[in-house]
């Protein structure tokens, strides 16, 4: 199992099949519908700028702020394992390495997902997130926790630069939340 981006290319070689862990935000509402029903893409979203259909997004960091941008106050953490070879890259990194950091639905619309799979490993290692279809996604736990508050401690830029800076603290909170603990006792990102 691969649990960092760190070298991810010396386990990953064509032949062999790697599993990962990702997180996935939601609210505790959506969670539930997943436990039962799995992932159903399409569903709803929660951008102006709608992700690409049959898609679900997956992060190593970043699901905390995902979940509080899909409900309020009720969230839910789902850990999940994927194989490294249904990963895909998320579409916002593919727009950054093609110099859009603003774009529109009919851009997104335009990528195919499949020219672009091999991108996968650089989408986790300059984003922290990436793209799965929903039935090759093993959900291994869920946790509900109360969002009250949660912007104190997560309000991220979704981008390289802040993935760079901060990636390893919005991984730590990820995993401390879906450990169960209180967020609000999680260290500040100066002293992680």
């Amino acid at each position: 199992m691969v649990n960092s981006v760190k070298n991810i290319r010396l386990f990953t070689n064509g032949d062999l099949m790697v599993k990962m862990i990702f997180y996935h935000g939601t609210s505790e509402e959506n969670a539930k519908r997943i436990e039962k029903e799995g992932f159903v893409p399409d569903r709803k979203y929660n951008w102006k700028v709608k992700g690409k259909k049959g898609f679900v997004y997956l992060s190593l960091a970043y699901a905390p702020f995902y979940a509080l941008n899909a409900g309020f106050p009720r969230l839910a953490i789902i850990k999940v394992e994927v194989d490294t070879e249904d990963l895909y890259p998320e579409d916002d990194f593919i727009m950054l390495a093609m110099k859009r950091p603003s774009y529109t639905q009919n851009e997104i619309n335009m990528i195919d997902l499949e020219e672009y799979k091999n991108l996968w490993v650089e989408s986790i290692q300059y984003l922290g997130n990436v793209a799965v279809k929903p039935e090759k996604i093993r959900v291994l736990g869920i946790r509900f926790f109360d969002g009250k508050k949660l912007i104190m401690k997560c309000d991220p830029v979704i981008s390289p630069l802040n993935y760079k800076i901060l990636g390893e603290y919005y991984r730590k909170l990820t995993e401390w939340i879906f450990d169960g603990k209180d967020f609000m006792e999680f260290p500040s990102f100066m002293a992680v």
